[in-house]
């Protein structure tokens, strides 16, 4: 009987943990510039270096540019800034809509 509660426990528990990365991984999903459908608009290359000093870790600590590239989907351009956390070194793109620098 101990055996099957310790069991039902576990299995409570990797569903818990399951459901809040599901959470935390759709919500970063969601995230503005997290996809090129939600790419962030900007009007200049400026713009960029400021959306990115405001972006947060989950950790709670800062990105840092480690590199980018370009990007053309029709007449639309993306710039693609690749960003690594400074403390926990985790790593994210993020997508910028720079169309509008270009007309």
């Amino acid at each position: 009987m101990t055996g099957v509660l310790f069991t039902l426990a576990i299995v409570a528990a990797v569903a818990v943990l399951g459901w809040r990365r599901l959470r935390v991984w759709r919500a970063e999903r969601q995230r503005p510039g997290a996809s090129l459908e939600r790419a962030l608009v900007v009007g200049g290359f400026d713009e960029i270096d400021g959306a990115i000093a405001a972006q947060r870790c989950r950790c709670g600590g800062h990105y840092s540019m480690t590199g980018e590239t370009s990007r053309a989907i029709g007449l639309r351009r993306f710039r693609i800034s690749r960003l690594v956390c400074k403390e926990c070194d985790r790593e994210i793109l993020m997508y910028f809509d720079v169309t509008l620098v270009f007309h």
